[in-house]
């Protein structure tokens, strides 16, 4: 039997993959999987001499159990179904922020919360932001944009507080039109100790922000439309956030050596 007929026999029936993850709780005998399973005796018999055929489980003091490599073939095949349930949920971001995910450590998407667009609520990514945001002065900012946003200018005014250190990250189109768009503003922001806005020549496509332990990245279609937003609070989340925040901040210099 090649490897392509043995995943066929085990995702062939939904039986079968109960009755894998049944035995790799601990071994088990038919009737037992057949109740556990909600399949026929006969079934769950069938399902365990194929599992024997190919290896996967061995008869012991009238139980079957895992062996090694039944175990190996449980393990990797829940790991791929979490995959594939992942790319599922995160199918808007992902078709917008492809280049962001690249690198991403496995099981990083699978930890953080998604928020999309949708017809009924189009504005829905854009609400979650604001409320991770929130209203009272952080300690620290750390934002990527790769669009002007009267919205996002006045969420992140209103979080500076005295001590707030807040630094962002933009590129040199959006420079641009935030001078053009909103100059009494940006001279405002210019005026802040605390503030230290940073330009790169590479086009950004993606939105980012690392705000009291929270990471946020965002995806924007080819109008620049907020489709998706990702975010969580997990450490290897926020980790991720930040090696990715890094990456971009290495790629700028602070707008005033810039004009120097």
């Amino acid at each position: 039997m090649s490897a392509r007929e043995d995943v066929a026999f085990l995702v062939g029936s939904k039986s079968r993959e109960a009755i894998l993850r049944a035995l790799a709780v601990e071994p088990r005998r038919p009737t037992e999987l057949a109740d556990l399973c909600d399949c026929a005796r006969e079934t769950a018999q069938r399902t365990l001499a194929g599992f024997c055929d190919r290896g996967w489980v061995k008869k012991a003091d009238g139980k079957y159990r895992l062996t090694a490599g039944g175990t190996m073939v449980h393990d990797q095949y829940e790991e791929f179904v979490g995959t594939v349930e992942c790319a599922d949920r995160m199918s808007e971001f992902l078709a917008n922020a492809t280049e962001v995910c690249e690198g991403v450590p496995p099981g990083v998407l699978s930890q953080m919360n998604i928020t999309t667009a949708a017809d009924n609520d189009p504005h829905a990514p854009l609400n979650r932001y604001l409320t991770i945001v929130g209203s009272e002065p952080v300690d620290r900012f750390r934002g990527v944009t790769p669009i002007v946003s009267r919205v996002f200018n006045e969420s992140a005014a209103s979080v500076i507080g005295p001590d707030t250190r807040m630094e962002l990250v933009v590129d040199r189109e959006v420079l641009e039109r935030s001078i053009d768009a909103y100059s009494e503003s940006f001279e405002r922001a210019q005026d802040l100790e605390q503030f230290e806005l940073r330009i790169t020549d590479e086009t950004l496509g993606f939105g980012l922000l690392l705000v009291d332990g929270h990471g946020v990245v965002s995806a924007y279609d080819d109008h620049n439309n907020l489709t998706a937003l990702i975010d969580g609070d997990a450490p290897e989340v926020v980790s991720w956030v930040e090696d990715l925040y890094e990456s971009v901040r290495s790629t700028s210099v602070p707008l005033d050596r810039l004009e120097s």
